[in-house]
């Protein structure tokens, strides 16, 4: 196949590997995981985005090493998706 991809101007490519949740910090706290992805985005846009990957407002203060592999599967996505 031949063609052209066209990119918009915002767009940023991202890569989730199957291995993803190893690159979490198992000691900090669900919240703590994502701002490290993007200290630049407020906290409540980041709460806001966790509650997206339902996560539940107390979960995002429960520590990484505690959730299950979905839940740190899903915590990975978050964390690419505010990259």
């Amino acid at each position: 196949f031949k063609g052209v991809l066209n990119f918009g101007s915002n767009v940023k490519i991202g890569y989730y590997a199957q291995d993803q949740a190893k690159d979490l910090d198992g000691e900090k706290s669900v919240l703590e995981n994502i701002k490290l992805a993007n200290p630049e985005v407020a906290e409540q846009n980041l709460m806001r985005t966790l509650g997206s990957f339902l996560f539940k407002r107390d979960d995002i203060h429960k520590p990484v090493r505690v959730l299950s592999g979905g839940e740190k599967s899903r915590l990975s996505l978050a964390c690419l998706l505010v990259r």
